[in-house]
């Protein structure tokens, strides 16, 4: 199982720590239409997850092999499910406590869910019933059932009959019929059965859907004459009371629960807003969510569908939509934050998924009040084009208005001011003021006084984002350097290039290619090296290419240029533990010509269906031009403290350590000091 990469107020592998306050959340409108709960209290009334205290990894602490909730586990490609009836590669198994309808000897059911890009599988194991080959595979027959409620459509009830070895196939059912490509495989023990099922996404859910998911698995028993004696589940609801039942979290969602709503103590606050809608990656729709101050993005097709993002956007969120503003064929993020103190004052923002965070294309103050007085923008958003113009004030007027100018976001448009409307543009980075319509002031001239905004108790001033030099697709840019390139380390012109980017890195304000040909990241451009030499830099602690997983281009030391942010798996053998892949973050900087390795992390480790995934994020240092490093303990599946086989790395060596739930060390920050990432206080 993997999970987090999430950030704060830019990007990150997740975070730990701050009490988020839940007085005066509302119900909001879940993306099914329903009312929104909570989906940690959801699955805390369910169980709970294992690192949320309803089990322990994979097996209970009994030793059961018991987990405390259903989930959906996602499928690791190096971990696939051998479907023989035998469950072996299953973590663990829920049992189904909540009794619907009881009768003596009834059967125990344990159950669990796993799920890859194409389908559901589902595991059952039955004490204290037997298979038998006589059986016409009716609602009145012994057979588990799975229910999934997606969103944006009808709750779906499939039911598994097992077969008996070698006698009769056992057959998955929906409506009444056999599910087409559906397939289910028993096996017989001594104190019952097993069995596994696969089931395609496309039953339970929308083609585009795989996150806001609800579900519970059900065990119906018969007696001996036909019909149900008992049934239980492994939680309320049904196919008919669907908002009954509870979340059925997949991995990213997991990972919210577990490593953000939990240290945020956020588990019974419902989400003020929540949405669905394809932000970025694949057509796959992402989950969005504001927890108290948090917008929250996960979903399948976002960072491989194991980890989510987060951000404190700073202030009460009082409207969130999703619509294409930026006309890239994919949704953005339409926000107004309102600020309180004073004088109460709101922003609209618009936030665009240009690459896997969000960044922040168009912002814009609209609302200024104080009392009875206000004064309020008009803002119509449409596509590629915002228009700006004012709407007549209210109790104040030129004479009496003394409010000061915010100066990290565009200014409101004052209906006494040298300005009557504005228009932007979206340039394929940003909205930049295309027209204005000017008017004859009747008032003062602004004050240049910086807006402190407040929300509760706390004083702040918004963060301005750190730059990030503009990027493009590599095309064509310095064509013969490549060839020689080629040439020079003996690389096939078949061989294409896993990135290729123009972006700024080094040298004059002109942009650099940066290129990923098999292991060798390599940069040439116009105004580096003279333009007519290239530099390069092996990533040898990768063994394939195929390891690497992603670059990206981010100014993290803050001097104007791109930094690379490389992140792959190593896969050792380790002494006594065998196989292990680590998976590891670097950062490297271009600076007079030369690559250099800056920074190293292992982010997280795993082996099988045991994994641990440490909480790596990238905040802004003061002053906002540059990135610090904070890394804490994240999460750990499958493994214990006494089982897992490593200790504790201490920091500073030459990769920095991935930190342990248990080892003793709760937080690591990292600051450049002109040279590297180093440790600080």
């Amino acid at each position: 199982m993997r999970s987090l990469l999430f950030p704060v107020l830019t990007f990150a592998v997740a975070c730990g720590g701050g009490a988020g306050s839940s007085e005066g959340a509302k119900s909001a409108k879940g993306p099914g239409g329903g009312e929104s709960e909570s989906i940690g209290s959801l699955v805390s009334a369910q169980g709970g997850l294992p690192s949320l205290g309803g089990g322990g990894g994979g097996h209970g602490a009994d030793g059961s092999g018991v987990a405390g909730s259903l989930r959906a586990d996602l499928i690791e490609k190096d971990s696939p499910v051998k479907l023989d009836g035998v469950l072996k590669e299953w973590p663990g198994l829920v049992l189904a406590r909540t009794v619907i309808r009881d009768a003596p000897d009834a059967p125990t059911f344990r159950c669990a869910v796993q799920y890859d890009a194409q389908s559901v599988y589902f595991a059952g194991d039955v004490t204290g019933a037997t298979l038998r080959h006589a059986r016409r595979f009716r609602d009145e027959e012994d057979h588990a059932s799975l229910i999934v409620a997606a969103p944006g459509s009808a709750p779906v009830e499939v039911s598994f009959f097992a077969g008996k070895p070698g006698e009769l196939a056992g057959v998955v059912k929906a409506g009444g019929r056999d599910v087409p490509g559906a397939k289910i495989v028993e096996a017989e023990n001594d104190k019952g059965y097993t069995f596994e099922a696969v089931v395609p996404w496309s039953v339970f859910a929308p083609p585009l859907v795989r996150v806001g998911l609800r579900g519970v698995a059900r065990y119906y028993a018969a007696g001996g004459s036909p019909g149900i004696k008992s049934v239980v589940a492994t939680g309320d609801g049904d196919a008919r009371s669907p908002h009954d039942m509870p979340a059925l979290p997949t991995e990213p969602e997991q990972s919210l629960i577990d490593s953000f709503l939990g240290p945020k103590n956020l588990l019974g606050t419902a989400p003020k807003f929540e949405l669905l809608a394809d932000v970025g990656g694949d057509a796959l729709k992402e989950r969005i969510a504001v927890y108290d101050r948090y917008l929250t993005v996960l979903g399948p097709g976002y960072r491989g569908g194991k980890e989510f993002f987060f951000r404190d956007l700073g202030a009460d969120i009082v409207k969130l939509e999703a619509r294409d503003v930026t006309g890239r064929g994919k949704q953005d993020l339409v926000v107004r934050r309102q600020f309180g103190g004073a004088d109460t004052r709101e922003w609209i923002d618009v936030l665009a998924f240009l690459t896997d965070e969000p960044t922040t294309v168009f912002s814009h103050e609209i609302s200024i009040s104080q009392g009875p007085n206000r004064v309020t923008n008009a803002v119509h958003v449409g596509s590629r084009e915002i228009d700006v113009t004012y709407d007549p004030a209210v109790g104040w007027d030129a004479t009496s208005y003394k409010q000061p100018y915010a100066n990290d976001t565009e200014q409101i448009i004052l209906p006494w001011g040298a300005v009557k409307s504005q228009t932007y543009k979206f340039d394929g980075s940003k909205f930049v003021k295309a027209s204005e319509v000017a008017q004859k002031p009747t008032g003062p001239a602004p004050q240049a006084t910086q807006v402190v905004v407040s929300h509760s108790t706390t004083t702040f001033t918004r963060p301005p984002e750190p730059p990030t030099p503009e990027q493009h697709a590599g095309g064509d840019l310095s064509h013969q350097l490549l060839d020689h390139f080629r040439a020079d380390r003996g690389i096939a012109a078949s061989v294409r290039p896993k990135f290729d980017s123009q972006v700024h890195v080094d040298g004059d304000a002109r942009p650099e290619r940066v290129v990923l040909l098999g292991r060798d990241l390599v940069v040439f451009g116009p105004g580096f090296k003279g333009g007519n030499a290239y530099a390069y830099i092996t990533l040898s602690q990768f063994a394939d290419a195929a390891d690497i997983e992603e670059i990206t281009a981010r100014d993290l030391t803050g001097d104007g240029a791109a930094d690379l942010v490389v992140r792959g798996v190593r896969r050792v053998t380790a002494q006594g533990a065998g196989a292990i892949e680590m998976h590891c973050l670097f950062v490297y900087q271009v600076r007079n010509e030369v690559i250099t390795r800056v920074f190293g992390i292992e982010t997280a480790r795993g082996q099988g269906n045991k994994r641990i995934q440490g909480l790596v994020q990238f905040v802004p240092a003061g002053g906002g031009k540059s990135f610090e490093i904070d890394v804490r303990p994240g999460r750990a599946q499958g493994w214990t403290e006494k089982t897992y086989p490593f200790g504790q790395d201490r920091p500073g060596g030459a990769l920095e350590p991935l930190l342990l739930p248990w080892g003793g060390v709760d937080h690591l920050r990292y600051a450049f000091n002109g040279t590297a990432f180093a440790q600080v206080p």
